[in-house]
């Protein structure tokens, strides 16, 4: 079974993005972190109580809700199937795309802040 575990994995590529959501399973809201996304999921942290094959509902901000199931749950860490995948023009993709964006470009003027001091030395 482990071995068909694998074949569960996304095949999409993931963007990184850092922000706090409602997660919504059984009745029960929870807040969480997404940690990142695909056009065919999230992978979600700070989860409690969920287990693998439970429909899920998230809250990426006020009015942009994603249906989904969770997919594996480990320990606080979870992966979330969505029910429909995402396309470049859908509004939650476009919402997960600019929060990426602005991760990708702190990172940016990080290393260039690095890379600047490292010159003067």
């Amino acid at each position: 079974m482990a071995l068909s575990q694998n074949y569960l994995r996304r095949q999409d590529t993931r963007r990184r993005v850092m922000f706090s959501a409602l997660l919504e399973c059984r009745g029960v809201t929870q807040k969480v972190r997404v940690a990142d996304f695909s056009p065919s999921g999230l992978r979600i942290d700070q989860t409690q109580g969920l287990a693998i094959g439970d429909p899920v509902e998230i809250s990426l901000a006020p009015g942009l809700k994603l249906k989904g199931e969770v997919a594996w749950a480990v320990w606080h860490k979870a992966g979330m199937k969505l029910l429909k995948p995402l396309s470049e023009d859908d509004a939650a993709y476009l919402f997960l795309a600019e929060q990426a964006n602005a991760i990708e470009r702190a990172r940016t003027l990080a290393l260039v802040a690095i890379a600047k001091e490292r010159g003067r030395d």
